[in-house]
């Protein structure tokens, strides 16, 4: 088995050059290297490799849910691929549902004898017109517009190098309050149809957690050929802080204002202009009005590396 290291050094604001250096003094084991050097950088790495692997490869994204959505959407499908992550992000949704690496002696078990691999689902969205893959969760509306805003925050960048990355959302959410207007939309799925008319979001998962840690979709699976879709409707912008501090735990679920859908395929029409987008964390561009976004599972899509480690 080949292994591939493609490194993301400014992931977690140069959290990933340290998890990177780390392991490099630790590994036993040969391996080629490959930095990403901007955006979009990884799905071309992976895709390459991908296209020219004649045996199995594993691939070992050192970086943030940005990162591995990158590479991932440069191998889905590819029989070769086995992907592992070090997580090196600020928020690492990814690495609380999926098996990671922490340290490099996991590695160098791994590629000597265990090569133990799984197949996972992978969500699949049309958002301002393009089509994109997710590994973790796909969104419209507020989760958007915070992602967008927290991307380019410099109290991201401060928190990070004090070691409270996790904080930035937070401090997002409760910026974006103030700013951000609610939006009637449509669903279309399972022969039935919603509508809700004051949307704050609209989360398309495949696993759980978003936003660094918050139990958006308590039952969500990668492994069952469903998406879920999240809806946070008709409530106030205070209530909504309130609701916000309860998902880390789940309770959400709880509350009127949620509504939770789940299926093989969705239909989600916005019935308002300059509606943001995010996947997997990355800002996506706005939405098209009256446009109608097919959102579904491509099931076993992704071989990734499986327990124990």
């Amino acid at each position: 088995m080949k292994l591939l290291f493609i490194v993301n050094e400014m992931a977690g604001n140069g959290k990933g050059k340290k998890v990177w250096h780390r392991l490099q003094r630790e590994l036993q084991v040969a391996y080629e290297l490959v930095y990403t050097q901007y955006i979009g950088h990884g799905q071309e790495i992976a895709q390459r490799w991908g296209q020219e692997a004649k045996e199995k490869l594993l691939i070992v994204v050192v970086g943030g849910d940005g990162t591995i959505h990158e590479v991932v959407s440069g191998v889905i499908h590819n029989p070769y691929v086995v992907i592992g992550v070090v997580p090196a992000g600020s928020g690492n949704d990814f690495a609380r549902t999926f098996p990671t690496f922490q340290q490099a002696s996991q590695i160098n078990t791994y590629i000597e004898r265990e090569r133990l691999s799984t197949f996972i689902d992978i969500g699949t969205v049309n958002l301002a017109e393009q089509p994109q893959i997710f590994v973790n969760n796909a969104g419209i509306g507020f989760d958007a517009f915070v992602t967008k805003n927290i991307n380019g925050s410099r109290l991201k960048g401060y928190l990070n190098k004090v070691g409270l990355g996790k904080l930035s959302y937070a401090a997002a959410v409760i910026n974006a309050l103030f700013h951000f207007k609610s939006f009637p939309v449509t669903i279309y799925g399972n022969n039935e149809r919603w509508t809700f008319q004051r949307t704050w979001l609209v989360t398309m998962c495949n696993q759980p957690y978003f936003g660094g840690g918050m139990n958006i979709s308590p039952i969500s699976k990668p492994t069952d050929g469903q998406v879920e879709i999240a809806i946070v409707h008709d409530i106030s912008p205070w209530k909504l802080l309130f609701v916000f501090a309860t998902v880390f735990f789940g309770w959400h679920t709880k509350f009127k204002e949620f509504t939770l859908l789940q299926g093989a395929h969705f239909d989600i029409v916005v019935h308002a202009k300059h509606i943001d987008s995010h996947v997997d964390g990355n800002y996506a561009g706005i939405v098209e009005q009256e446009t109608a976004m097919p959102c579904a599972i491509q099931e076993q899509a992704l071989q990734i590396i499986k327990m124990p480690l």
